[in-house]
């Protein structure tokens, strides 16, 4: 069985949502849209605080898990990944970071032409619907799909912790996504009153009930349809039943940085040898399919804290009883935070041009037996992220089999570089937690409850302790070298009919959390479709 549209959109994510709905506003061409799971039906997508019971449910969730490596340990690393309509936006931490202007400029550099600073600012300022005080015309706008608000501050030991960043020498940033990104600030969140603003809430809703678009949930991709090198559509199951369908125009795969690299190696665009080894006939080799991986690899620091409430003791009783009917009622307390309250960005050293670390504070601290598993005993915790990591990874087909899992392999912590880094960002984060304002209401360190003295020591921490913060990219680089997968309009190189367009294009990953860039690469992709068609 098969059916035609002039679009089809592969991945209804932080991406292929933005996608879908900006080609399905021409009313003369037909989108279809494929996920491979189900819509976004389940109540705790939609209530921010239930990001932890989305972490592990394999309704919602690829529930990943990286090999077992060196650089953590021997240990797997659990890496959850979107599977429902709105993608990983609708099991995230809902954080809008942009990211730093000199990642842009830095992939600009690299050959990926238009994609300075300058050409993506206005394509992240087209999506936002921004809520929060003292916007800057310059860079915030409102009206768009994206609502984006300020953190809303429930707990008095945040507010604390943005001073002790202050005392410890750090600034205060109105707006992160603004002007100036270094210094500390409160975090800003993909979040629309009390609800999560996931892309599937705000850009797919926004086409809902459109005649030309149509999406297709439960339906998992197979493998890409070719006639010669031109794609022509794709192949699916749903229901049981494998299916087709055709694209007069083109195919746009927007699976992320786990799928998107697998779908093209199964439908033979990959390393050619690799593919032959398991047994999928090559369509065109491509080297850098699955290679350049990069993920923010982190530690947390944790302290014990007194005379202060934090989400630990919210989160179970009578307590919890009372948030759940402040948010019911009044859609405000704790069931509206996210994960990540305030943040710190900063250098690992001076000569440095932009940050290359983030401090994520949440008030908030996890006993490690389960993940989201929280502490009864007040506490809060910091995540010391180097943004700019130079180790990179794999993920690669394992059979010829589209309903197969890929090999995740990260390779944490392989470049040295990384690991003093991290070193100094926990310092940093030493410096700011001993600072008068959490001294004087913290009763000691609990992770890892041992002095870190020395790099060494650091990369033994992170590799008994360390987890991914979820930010894969890089696996189709963008770029105009001989490990590029697609050019600067996205174009896969060496076929027809064929773009990426999600986080996998990431020559490098962004300077914080990545959801709003792969918002904005959507953005860009159906700006750059539009106009290659209107030529």
């Amino acid at each position: 069985m098969s059916e035609n549209a002039d679009y089809v959109v592969i991945g209804a994510g932080s991406a292929g949502c933005v996608i879908a709905n900006r080609l399905s506003e021409d009313p003369k061409v037909k989108v279809v849209l494929l996920e491979a799971g189900p819509r976004d039906w389940h109540p705790m997508i939609h209530i921010p605080a239930g990001i932890r019971s989305l972490l592990e449910n394999p309704r919602v969730n690829w529930n990943y898990s990286s090999e077992p490596e060196e650089g953590s340990g021997g240990r797997r690393i659990h890496w959850p990944r979107g599977r429902v309509l709105g993608g990983s936006s609708s099991i995230n931490g809902m954080l809008y970071v942009r990211g730093n202007p000199a990642d842009y400029d830095g992939w600009a550099q690299r050959g990926c032409k238009d994609w300075g600073y300058e050409q993506v600012l206005p394509y992240f300022m087209k999506s936002e619907d921004f809520r929060g005080a003292d916007a800057d015309d310059e860079y915030r706008s409102r009206g768009g799909p994206l609502v984006v608000e300020d953190y809303r501050t429930v707990l008095p030991i945040t507010d604390r912790f943005v001073q002790a960043a202050q005392q410890a020498g750090y600034p205060l940033t109105k707006d992160y996504n603004g002007a100036e990104q270094e210094g500390v600030a409160y975090s800003q969140m993909t979040r629309d009153h009390r609800f999560r603003a996931s892309t599937a809430q705000t850009f797919l809703a926004q086409a809902k009930g459109r005649p030309n678009l149509e999406v297709k949930t439960e339906a998992q991709t197979g493998q890409l349809l070719f006639e010669g090198t031109k794609c022509v559509g794709a192949s699916y199951r749903r229901g049981g039943r494998d299916q087709e369908v055709r694209a007069a125009r083109e195919v746009i795969v927007s699976a992320g940085a786990v799928n998107s690299p697998h779908i093209l190696q199964i439908s033979g665009i990959g390393p050619a040898a690799h593919l032959q080894s398991i047994g999928v006939d090559v369509l065109h080799d491509a080297p850098g399919v699955g290679h350049n991986l990069s993920d923010h690899y982190v530690v947390r620091i944790s302290h014990r804290i007194r005379d202060h409430i934090t989400i630990n003791e919210l989160a179970r009783g009578p307590r919890l009883v009372r948030e759940i009917f402040k948010y019911a009622v009044k859609g405000t307390g704790a069931l509206t935070m996210g994960v990540t309250a305030a943040m710190v960005f900063c250098r690992s050293r001076e000569g440095l041009s932009s940050p290359d670390l983030q401090l994520l504070y949440t008030p908030t601290s996890y006993t490690g037996r389960v993940i989201g598993d929280l502490e009864k005993k007040p506490g809060i915790s910091v995540a010391v992220c180097p943004v700019r990591p130079e180790s990179r990874g794999t993920i690669m087909a394992e059979s010829a089999d589209p309903m197969a899992r890929p090999v995740i392999r990260p390779n944490y912590l392989t470049a040295e570089s990384d690991s003093h880094v991290l070193f100094s960002g926990i310092q940093q984060t030493n410096k700011i937690l001993s600072s008068p304002a959490i001294a004087e209401v913290s009763l000691g360190e609990t992770e890892p409850g041992r002095e870190i003295a020395t790099v060494e020591e650091a990369k033994q921490f992170a590799q008994n302790s360390g987890a991914t913060i979820y930010h894969p990219v890089g696996t189709c680089k963008m770029g105009e070298d001989a490990m590029s997968v697609v050019d600067s309009r996205l174009k896969v190189n060496g076929v027809e009919g064929l773009r990426v367009a999600d986080a996998s294009v990431m020559p490098t990953v962004t300077t914080g959390n990545t959801n709003a860039p792969t918002i904005m690469i959507g953005e860009k992709a159906a700006d750059m479709i539009k106009q290659d068609w209107a030529a």
